[in-house]
């Protein structure tokens, strides 16, 4: 049975969702973890009694925020901090 142009096909299709998968699944985690200072301290500790994310990331914007500290440019403009930004593991252990 020989191969046919079909057959290339529907492999290099599979070959390229795969490469895509990959490279997808590869771009996480690039966000940086609370710092483990006394400024953070407050939300790495509620993080770790498991209090409610949302209510614990209302606070993020008294700091970041234009006037203080502005965030990155290409920061998204989302205030869900604690979905990127994983609590401190120093403040966690």
């Amino acid at each position: 049975m020989r191969a046919t142009k079909r057959d290339f096909f529907a492999i290099a299709a599979a070959v390229l969702l795969a490469a895509v998968l990959v490279i997808a699944s590869t771009g996480g985690e690039k966000a940086g973890v609370v710092p483990a200072d006394d400024t953070h301290r407050p939300f790495n500790e509620a993080m770790k009694k498991g209090s409610d994310s949302i209510e614990t990331e209302k606070a993020c914007t008294i700091c970041h925020n234009p006037q203080a500290h502005p965030l990155p440019k290409k920061h998204p403009l989302k205030e869900q901090c604690l979905i990127c930004h994983k609590p401190s593991e120093v403040v966690l252990q």
